[in-house]
């Protein structure tokens, strides 16, 4: 009984752990979006935000593989602690690719009216199926997680669409056709991490992974 009641207090400093990296990830990705469209540079806070997240991605993994040595977890509980591992990079790739959109106009240049309209609404479904997959880990919901992919299909459609626009009539700007390029390229990975995100609450929940959920 004292094994269980130190393993289930191990869980919840978990689950304080991922709490905390949610908060930090959202912001992160919300802010690098508004600054690529309002020609903010916030870069040095994002990559603060980004290693902030990479720290705490390894104190989960450290904290995980403890429980795990220590208590000899099975069935439901080795499950929350391998989707916590899951869920807790997945959390830290959204700091790493908003850390990215942060940096790509002050490396390349060329921001401009090219392809803002369609980063603008990537941007906002993004942040949506981000939102979402944070909610259904917290609320444990599995409907909202498969609802994450579905939403990812649209910003997919989004992606190439764009990718055939930009071939079939390009900016003049050459710098201005990467940078937009690039954007919408992190923007497409980070819902996929959302994706991800919801993949994991989802086998926390019902104990087995969903084949595609993309």
């Amino acid at each position: 009984m004292e094994k269980a009641r130190l393993l289930d207090k191990g869980l919840n400093e978990l689950s304080d752990l991922l709490d905390e990296m949610a908060k930090i990830a959202e912001k992160t990705v919300s802010a690098s979006i508004q600054a690529y469209l309002e020609g903010g540079d916030i870069e040095l806070q994002v990559r603060q935000w980004s290693d902030t997240l990479i720290n705490y991605n390894n104190q989960v993994g450290e904290k995980a593989v403890e429980l795990i040595a220590r208590y000899q977890p099975v069935a439901n509980d080795l499950r929350t602690i391998r989707a916590c591992i899951e869920i807790s990079y997945n959390l830290s790739r959204f700091g790493r690719y908003a850390y990215d959109i942060s940096t790509i106009h002050k490396t390349i240049g060329g921001r401009g009216e090219y392809g803002r309209e369609v980063v603008s609404e990537m941007g906002e479904r993004t942040m949506k199926m981000i939102k979402a997959s944070i909610k259904a880990y917290r609320t444990r919901d599995a409907r909202l997680a498969e609802e994450v992919s579905e939403e990812d299909r649209i910003v997919d459609q989004l992606y190439f669409k764009h990718l055939r626009d930009c071939v079939k009539n390009p900016p003049r700007d050459v710098e201005q056709l990467i940078t937009d390029v690039l954007t919408v390229r992190h923007l497409e990975r980070i819902a996929d991490h959302a994706v991800d995100l919801a993949s994991s609450t989802l086998y926390m929940i019902k104990g087995e992974k969903i084949s595609k959920l993309r």
